[in-house]
């Protein structure tokens, strides 16, 4: 698992075969940082495809009105990365937390 991603609302799995990255059900629900319900796991063979999990995130977010997503992220460069995609869009209505896991 490369990135856990916990939200309030139910998440979607996908599976991106062409790019290697996986979202499924699954994970760890006594991660000491995850306080929300709903929640998927991430495994991705190139970390240039960070990309597709910031799409995947925005996709989520237009089906709500509100939403809260935590993110824990193993690798250190990946969570800078994701931060940095993250940052730019400002939403009043949706929360995201980023932790390292």
């Amino acid at each position: 698992m490369d990135i856990f991603i916990a939200s309030n609302r139910q998440l979607p799995i996908r599976y991106y075969v062409q790019e290697s990255v996986w979202i499924r059900r699954g994970g760890s629900t006594k991660l000491p940082d995850v306080t929300l319900p709903f929640f998927v796991e991430v495994e991705m063979k190139h970390p240039h495809n960070l990309a597709i999990i910031r799409d995947y995130i925005f996709d989520f977010q237009r089906q709500y009105k509100q939403t809260e997503i935590q993110l824990l992220i193993k690798d250190i460069a990946h969570l800078a990365t994701m931060q940095e995609m993250l940052s730019h869009v400002k939403q009043i209505h949706h929360t995201i937390t980023i932790y390292p896991l």
